[in-house]
């Protein structure tokens, strides 16, 4: 799996992100974010789209429900400038879908 990686979020969140040479910024607020998102996932061309929390709390449960069961692209929310993060169970369903199997499991 090649493909470029996209941040989804408020200056704030991409920012960072920016800084550290990831060139496929979209930097949206909550009017925009979903038709953001919804373009993100039709172009092939991205791996990873980053979002906060927050814009994963706020998506349209449609939108949510195309996410999670998305391998590709893989969308990974992460926590936002409060520290309020999706919990580890969460983040390892993530892992194991884009995988194909549970890299925790003992």
């Amino acid at each position: 799996m090649k493909g470029k990686i996209a941040i989804v979020g408020k200056p704030y969140f991409t920012d960072g992100f920016l800084l550290a040479g990831i060139k496929d910024i979209f930097q949206t607020d909550e009017r925009n974010e979903e038709e953001v998102l919804t373009k993100l996932l039709e172009n092939k061309e991205y791996a990873l789209i980053f979002i906060t929390e927050g814009t994963n709390k706020r998506i349209s449960w449609r939108l949510r429900k195309k996410i999670e069961e998305s391998t590709y692209p893989l969308v990974i929310p992460l926590p936002n400038i409060k520290g309020e993060g999706a919990e580890e169970e969460n983040l390892r369903a993530m892992i194991k879908r884009a995988l194909g199997f549970d890299v925790m499991k003992k």
